[in-house]
């Protein structure tokens, strides 16, 4: 199976290196932006497998760096980071599905995100 690219946008760098650490340790490569301004240095179009964006802060930037990825690459899967590292948001900005605090439970939601 090819290496996973995820893409985490997160200003929190303790969550960030958190979410970082799990995923390393089920073999997926991650990059690491601390704000939208970084991340858009980041992206590039057909290279994530899933971008984790962080909307607790700077939600406006947040929002609109997804409506641009969505309107010119809408196959890019994006996930948002809404709470603790135990949830998980689907690809769908409609909804915000709470996931147990288990970390297995995560990892499980994240693999499908990026299957």
């Amino acid at each position: 199976m090819a290496t996973k690219n995820v893409l985490i946008i997160d200003g929190n760098e303790a969550m960030q290196n958190m979410r970082a650490s799990v995923l390393r340790s089920h073999g997926v490569h991650v990059h690491l932006a601390k704000s939208v301004t970084e991340a858009k240095l980041l992206w590039v179009p057909d290279f994530f497998d899933l971008v984790l964006l962080d909307m607790r802060q700077r939600s406006k930037e947040s929002v609109a760096f997804w409506r641009t990825i969505r309107r010119e690459h809408p196959r890019q899967r994006i996930s948002f980071l809404v709470g603790p590292p135990s949830y998980l948001s689907p690809t769908c900005a409609d909804k915000v599905i709470a996931r147990n605090k288990d970390p297995e439970d995560w990892m499980q939601r994240l693999k499908m995100s990026i299957a």
